[in-house]
């Protein structure tokens, strides 16, 4: 029995890099990754002409909420998010998050592919916080906010 490997598009690295590099602002920044099934290989899901709030592969000082409606229902999708979190000490911090978004109703291929291909996505976009969400309806800034809390300590 084989494996598949996926590859990742050189763009998605550099975007991942550019999302880590920019300016921090008080907006969220994200940026949104898929796997061509045809190519196997990662690659942009923002497309800039179509998509009011990319500005070219990246979200742009965007909402979650914003981020979640663009999230398919029944497709795994890779996120990568850059927004600012307070400590409960009152500091401050920008952490550049990855959210492999994996929903229950996706097909078992599909699960299986990105599954697959996560943690190889994370290690070559040096991404240390990553986390699973199943529920597009759960992705709310407490449970962002609950995930970075528990990996901070």
């Amino acid at each position: 029995m084989s494996s598949i490997t996926c590859t990742i598009n050189a763009n998605v690295l550099k975007s991942v890099e550019e999302l880590r590099l920019c300016k921090k602002t008080e907006c969220m920044k994200a940026y949104v990754a898929k796997i061509d099934a045809k190519t196997l290989e990662v690659v942009d899901d923002i497309q800039p002409e179509t998509d009011k709030l990319a500005k070219g592969r990246q979200f742009e000082d965007t909402t979650l909420e914003d981020v979640t409606e663009g999230l398919p229902d029944n497709a795994p999708r890779y996120l990568v998010l850059s927004y600012r979190y307070e400590h409960k000490d009152k500091r401050v911090s920008y952490p550049l998050v990855m959210v492999y978004y994996c929903p229950e109703t996706a097909r078992p291929a599909d699960r299986m592919l990105y599954a697959s291909t996560q943690q190889m996505f994370a290690t070559r976009a040096k991404l240390d916080k990553v986390y699973l969400l199943e529920d597009k309806d759960n992705f709310t800034q407490e449970w962002l906010d609950e995930k970075v809390a528990k990996f901070s300590r």
